[in-house]
């Protein structure tokens, strides 16, 4: 019922205007016929809502056209109302055989063949003119082929114009999903990879509990006190349904990353994937940021997820630094079997003391301004087991306080272009 009544106000709106449209006119032979623009803004339009049917518009389109043409005959003073109707009624006959062309030539389904849709939008405008003219008798007062040569150029440029305007529109149109499309995939990979990032600690966390359990377990072993071990084999079985709650969880993540279609993601699109998030970001915080790469060696890999949570949120530290404006590049290249990474920027930097403290849980010199809370402290901690737990790389950063600071990477090329599913269980 909902799209049945979008569908009548789509439908209205289109005859409304094209009949407002169809007051732009010029009188081409001195009489009362004439060729308007209407023709061109009813085949845009019909060919952009193809929801609405032709047949129906079209001829409503016609009836309205009459209808505001006669009154304004009578309003100006030109006549009555029974003279205007015997004026303007051939125009119906114009877009009833629009109508049944544009339908039995099926115009709408030869947008992809501009060729085909140039001569059907062509005959649908010349040929209803040609009987509109007959209707009218214009041949009694001008001459019958100078009506019909100008009927043909007219449309002919018509047709040109309609012909230019849809295609024009379709090309913005498919830019325009293009681009929408590709903002949906970027917050998709950057959704999947934080989903990533997050499972690889949350099995990290499984381990760990299951440490603290193991030990837990060993130290009700070793006690003897009666008291003292039940209240050891409460907490040990805490611990376990702890890690029931986890290895539940884990599953969930493991099943939504895995249903997700396999795909190998070039260093580029990687490297455009982190700037764009960011440059979202920094736009909503307010600063102006200049952003750089540079691939020396481009390939593609199965652990693009793993890549992009690591480089974001560097690159993410790096745009949260700068209050006004700044700059960050990122730059890749191969050095001695070893892929490097570096992610720079020309902030602040960072005081000497902090820098040996900046991968430890917890440490941060970020805080919300608005409350004073500070920030969690755990981004860098997760980049640093990414690198050297997943990747079996290296990172180190150089800094200086009021200086550049510069944040660099090193992954083996063997483990850098061979996915981590097929070398070994995560």
């Amino acid at each position: 019922m909902t799209i049945n009544k979008q569908n009548i106000e789509k439908l209205l709106l289109v005859a409304v205007f094209t009949t407002f449209m169809g007051q732009i006119y010029m009188l081409p032979f001195g009489t009362n016929f004439r060729l308007t623009f209407a023709v061109v803004v009813l085949n845009i339009l019909m060919l952009t809502f193809r929801e609405i049917q032709p047949f129906i518009t079209i001829n409503l389109v016609g009836i309205l056209m009459f209808l505001v043409r006669s009154v304004l005959y009578v309003l100006n003073g030109s006549g009555t109302l029974f003279q205007a109707f015997g004026t303007y009624y051939p125009v119906i006959f114009f877009y009833i055989f629009y109508s049944i062309f544009f339908v039995l030539l099926d115009v709408r389904s030869l947008v992809k063949t501009p060729y085909a849709l140039f001569l059907s939008i062509w005959i649908c405008d010349s040929i209803p003119n040609i009987i509109e003219v007959i209707v009218r008798q214009e041949w009694r007062s001008v001459n019958f082929e100078e009506i019909i040569f100008t009927i043909i150029l007219i449309g002919l440029l018509r047709t040109f114009i309609t012909t230019i305007l849809v295609y024009v529109s379709r090309y913005y149109y498919e830019k325009s999903k293009e681009r929408e499309n590709h903002h949906i995939f970027v917050d998709r990979i950057m959704l999947m990879s934080n989903l990533k990032n997050e499972l690889f600690f949350l099995r990290k966390s499984k381990n760990d509990i299951e440490d603290a359990m193991q030990r837990s377990f060993t130290i009700y072993e070793q006690a003897e006190d009666l008291e003292l071990k039940e209240s050891i084999l409460s907490v040990t079985k805490d611990i376990h349904e702890i890690k029931k709650d986890y290895t539940r969880v884990i599953s969930g993540l493991e099943k939504s990353i895995k249903d997700s279609p396999i795909y190998n993601m070039n260093i580029k699109e990687i490297f455009e994937i982190v700037m764009s998030s960011n440059k979202k970001y920094a736009i909503s915080r307010r600063v102006s940021m200049k952003f750089s790469s540079n691939i020396g060696f481009d390939f593609k890999t199965e652990d693009y997820l793993a890549l992009i949570s690591i480089l974001n949120n560097i690159v993410t530290n790096a745009v949260e630094a700068f209050k006004y404006e700044g700059k960050c590049a990122i730059e890749q290249r191969v050095e001695e079997n070893q892929m490097i990474f570096e992610v720079s920027n020309d902030g602040d930097g960072i005081d000497p003391q902090d820098i040996p403290l900046i991968f430890e849980p917890g440490f941060s010199t970020k805080f919300n301004e608005n409350n004073g809370v500070m920030a969690s402290g755990i981004g860098l901690t997760h980049v640093k087991h990414l690198v050297e737990d997943y990747f079996e790389g290296s990172i180190e950063v150089v800094s200086k306080k009021s200086d550049q600071t510069c944040f660099k990477i090193s992954i083996p090329m063997e483990r850098m272009l061979t996915s981590r599913s097929k070398t070994k269980e995560e």
